[in-house]
């Protein structure tokens, strides 16, 4: 009985482990889509894009802002700062050697990307 138990329970937390929270969806898209820009890797950064979002991305514009990223040193990953329900928006900070910037993103019903914004220092 206690063997079975220790099983029931190790199955279920592997479960658990295994689950993913939709703010942790929503950071590793952001994540990776700010990787994507500052790799200057303008398929990647539509990739979970919705449709009317990916009309939107130039390859000159990834590029330039490639760049600007660059200038602000090796990119360091993502801090959460906040995230509106009503809008499905998450507000992150992206961190650099040399500064931080903030990443605003927002989803679809689908999933998918629908505004990606990052605004970089002047």
């Amino acid at each position: 009985m206690r063997a079975k138990r220790a099983l029931a329970c190790l199955v279920f937390g592997a479960a658990l482990a295994g689950c993913s929270s939709p703010a942790s969806d929503a950071q590793n898209q952001a994540d990776g889509v700010t990787k994507a820009v500052y790799n200057n890797n303008g398929a990647a950064v539509a990739q979970n894009f919705d449709g009317a979002l990916k009309k939107q991305v130039t390859r000159a514009q990834v590029g330039l802002l490639s760049d600007k990223l660059h200038k602000m040193g090796d990119y360091k990953g993502l801090t959460y700062v906040s995230n509106n329900g009503l809008k499905n928006e998450y507000t992150y900070r992206a961190n650099f050697d040399k500064g931080t910037a903030p990443v605003i993103v927002r989803f679809d019903s689908d999933g998918k990307i629908a505004a990606y914004r990052i605004t970089l220092p002047q």
